[in-house]
Parts: C-alpha cells; structure tokens; sequence
C-alpha cells in the first residue's frame, strides 16, 4: 500500500516536471521530452514543479501538520501559496490557472469554500488529487475530495471526474488492473486542452496504450497541451498500479529539493497509515 501511495503521489510531481517545458505546444510542435528539461517559457530549471505540484504540496502539508483533515487550513494553505510562493518551485506562485486564481482570491478575500460555477470545468482538482486520495482511501463516500475540488471548481461535471478517478486509483491501489478504457482511441483523437474530462481521459489513453510506467508518461507528457497536467494525471494513474519503484530514478533525482518533497510524501503515507 504504501509503495502504490508513494508511486501515486511522486508519479504526479514528476509528470509535471517532465511535461511543463512543452506545454501550451501543438501535438507535434515540440521537442520530444524523455528526461527532464528547462521550461523557457516559465524561466525555470529542470526539474522545477508548477501549480499541479505546489497544489498537491498545499494540501499534504496541512495534513501533515495537523495529523488531520481540515478543509479551512487546506484552503489557507492555497492562499498561502498564491500570495507568498509557499511549496512553490520558485519564490512566487506561477502557472496559475484563471479559475484558480479567482478561487483563491475568494478563499482569501472571502473566506468561501466553495468556488466557481457549474462551467467551472478545468483539471485543477484532479492535477493535485494524489494527496487527498491518499487522505480519503477507506472512507465510505468522496465527500473529502468533493469538498477539496469545490474550493476552486464547483462543478458537477468536475465531482463527476474525481469520482471516476478515484476509482481508477482505488482498482490500482488495490493490486487490479482498471478495465476503464479512455474515449479516445488513437493519439490523433486526443484532446490535450485542459478541460478536466478530456485531461482524464487524455491521461487513460497512455495508460491503456502501454506496459510500464515509463513508456506511458513519455507518452502522456508528449502530447503536449495542457502536457504538465496530462503528465501529473497519468502520474497518479500509472504510479499507484506500477507502485514507486516503477518510476526511473532519474526522474525523482532530477526534482528540485527531492528529499524535501520525498519527506512530505513520506510524512503524509505515515499519517495515513497512523490513523488507520
């Protein structure tokens, strides 16, 4: 179990490092991505993580911290990171999503849990979802993950995507295989925009179109698009089925501050399986 968590919750960080050089890129219209790369049109290192991770970060460290779930302090936590940079890669939030951004601005200025409207459809829920999975594993309903993906995208449809998704992880957490085939059918099909259905889907069509960790996120993330969260979705996919030993060392190495983010990871297995 705890390998599986630990490949779920990395998976997600390292597809989003490998997939944000070429995102916002047509298809074809990129270098091909097999190891991790500076972003030039972010300005940053190799290795550097965005908002999918910082999010994900956000929202374990609150549990971590309180040995609990507290959907106020995850809340804060997001606003922490918007206006001071906190679990950001660089010393400012970046890669910030519309939605987010106003999400969080309601959260901090407002105090609202609740954030956005029906057409508020975007992939912000699932791109950080490994860390409140984690939290929510065991529980009879996804009331938690409802709540946590309402803080900026309060939409039905989204709910209905992290239903879906959590489900998926469920199958792979518990050693099976998930028979959920994507939409898409052929890589020409794919949409790589960053509506939450088709990023979902986008991240299943790699899954199901290969053996191994590795071969699916190098084509998940060559997709390109929205290629950081395809990559960070296909992550969490493919990291809780192959488990962490799964993802090639060098990928983990390459992240900034890896041991720090490996102890966060670790910390919030732990609690997990403390409250168990």
């Amino acid at each position: 179990m705890k390998d599986k968590f630990k490949g779920m919750f990395w998976g997600l960080v390292v597809g989003d490092c490998l997939g944000s050089p070429i995102q916002f890129s047509g298809k074809d219209d990129h270098e091909f991505i097999t190891q991790m790369v500076p972003c030039r049109h972010f300005h940053t290192p190799a290795g550097y993580w965005t908002d999918d991770s910082s999010m994900a970060f956000c929202i374990a460290e609150s549990y971590v911290r309180l040995k609990r779930y507290d959907l106020k302090d995850v809340a804060n936590n997001f606003a922490r990171w918007l206006f001071e940079g906190f679990w950001s890669s660089k010393d400012r939030a970046f890669d910030v999503g519309q939605a987010t951004y106003n999400a969080v601005n309601a959260i901090h200025y407002k105090g609202s849990l609740k954030n956005g409207t029906e057409e508020t459809q975007g992939n912000g829920s699932i791109m950080r979802f490994a860390p409140s999975f984690i939290m929510n594993y065991g529980a009879p309903d996804n009331v938690m993950l409802h709540e946590i993906s309402d803080l900026t995208h309060c939409s039905q449809v989204v709910r209905d995507v992290v239903d879906l998704m959590a489900a998926i992880l469920t199958e792979h957490v518990e050693g099976k295989r998930t028979q959920q085939q994507s939409i898409y059918k052929s890589r020409e099909d794919v949409n790589v925009s960053g509506w939450s259905v088709s990023t979902l889907q986008a991240a299943l069509w790699a899954f199901n179109a290969t053996n191994d960790f590795e071969s699916g996120m190098i084509q998940a993330v060559n997709l390109g698009g929205d290629s950081d969260s395809i990559g960070a979705v296909y992550g969490q996919i493919a990291g809780a089925y192959y488990g962490f030993d799964a993802i090639p060392p060098s990928w983990v190495n390459a992240v900034k501050d890896y041991e720090k983010v490996n102890e966060l990871i670790e910390s919030t297995i732990a609690v997990k399986m403390e409250s168990e």
